[in-house]
C-alpha cells in the first residue's frame, strides 16, 4: 500500500543535520511518522498552514500518520482533521491527543476514541488549586504581566499557559527562551503532584497528565496497534530536549528529528517527499 523502499536514516538528528542531506543518503524507512503540533506543524495555539496541510496530505498516501500532542481532540480535528476529511487513507490517520492520554483512531463512522486516562473531577481541582499555588510561589508572571495566564482543562489533562492564548508569537517567544521560568514551576509540580506527569511543552506551556501517561504511552500503543516496534517509526517534535513534554518518546526507541518550528517541519517533509 505504502512505498518504503528509501527514506533517511533520521535517528534523533536536528534539523541543522539534515536541511543539507543528499537524497543518496536516506536509506532506512519509517514505517510511521509521528508529529507534535504546537510548534512543529503550526505557530503555538494556531492552526497549521494550508501548504503543511499538503504536505501532511501526501505523506500519508505512503506512511501511517500521527498527530501527539497536547492539544485536546477538539481542536486538532477542527484545525486538522477535518482539512484532511476527503483523503482516502483517513484510516491511516492517528491522534494521541492530550500528550497521549488520549487515542482517536478513524472508522467508517468517523472518529472513535480508542482509550483514554481521565482525571476525576477531584483529582482536577487539586491540580488546578496546585497550579495556582505554585505560580504565586515561583513569581513566574513578574509584577504586570502582559497577559492573562490560562489553565486550559480537559478531562484527561490540564495545560497551564503562562501568556495565555492570544499573545505575540514575539513575545512567547521571548518570555522563556532558556526555560527557566517553566523549570522552575515543573520542579515544584513534580513534588507536589507526585501522582501525575508534569512536562514543558511549546514557548508557554506547562502539561500535566496522570503517572505514566505522556506520549511515551502513546508512543507504544500506537506501535501495538500498527504491529510494528517504535524503532521502525520516526518522531518530530520542538521539546525533544530534557523536560520536554517530547522527550520523554525518546527511551522507547523511536527515531527522532528536533525542530524549533514549522518552517522546519516543513522541510522536513519537503526532504521525505522528495524521495
Amino acid at each position: 500500500m505504502y512505498n518504503l523502499d528509501i527514506y533517511a536514516t533520521l535517528t534523533s538528528m536536528s534539523i541543522e543535520n539534515i536541511s543539507d542531506t543528499k537524497v543518496e543518503r536516506f536509506a532506512i524507512a519509517p514505517r510511521a511518522v509521528a508529529f507534535d503540533l504546537d510548534d512543529t506543524l503550526a505557530e503555538s495555539f494556531q492552526p497549521p498552514s494550508d501548504e503543511m496541510m499538503a504536505k501532511i496530505r501526501a505523506l500519508l498516501e505512503r506512511v501511517p500518520v500521527a498527530i501527539i500532542s497536547g492539544a485536546k481532540f477538539e481542536r486538532i480535528k477542527s484545525e486538522v482533521l477535518d482539512r484532511l476529511a476527503d483523503s482516502p487513507h483517513m484510516n491511516d490517520l492517528y491522534v494521541l491527543a492530550d500528550n497521549g492520554a488520549q487515542g482517536y483512531v478513524y472508522s467508517g463512522n468517523g472518529w472513535q476514541r480508542a482509550y483514554t486516562n481521565e482525571f476525576t473531577q477531584d483529582e482536577q481541582t487539586h491540580i488546578e488549586e496546585t497550579v495556582r499555588e505554585a505560580v504565586a510561589k515561583t513569581d513566574i508572571l513578574g509584577a504586570n504581566p502582559k497577559y492573562t495566564p490560562e489553565l486550559l482543562k480537559d478531562p484527561a489533562e490540564l495545560r497551564y499557559a503562562a501568556l495565555g492564548l492570544d499573545a505575540l508569537e514575539n513575545d512567547k517567544m521571548n518570555w522563556d527562551p532558556d526555560m527557566s521560568k517553566r523549570r522552575k514551576l515543573q520542579n515544584i509540580l513534580s513534588t507536589s503532584l507526585q501522582g501525575c506527569e508534569v512536562s514543558i511543552g511549546g514557548k508557554t506551556t506547562i502539561d500535566i497528565t496522570r503517572k505514566g501517561v505522556n506520549k511515551a504511552s502513546g508512543i507504544i500503543w500506537l506501535s501495538q496497534r500498527l504491529g510494528f516496534p517504535p524503532s521502525d517509526m520516526l518522531y518530530v517534535g520542538d521539546a525533544l530536549y530534557e523536560g520536554g513534554n517530547d522527550a520523554v518518546v525518546i527511551p522507547t526507541g523511536i527515531r527522532t528529528i528536533s525542530v524549533t518550528g514549522p518552517s522546519d517541519t516543513a522541510k522536513i517533509l519537503d526532504e521525505l517527499l522528495s524521495i
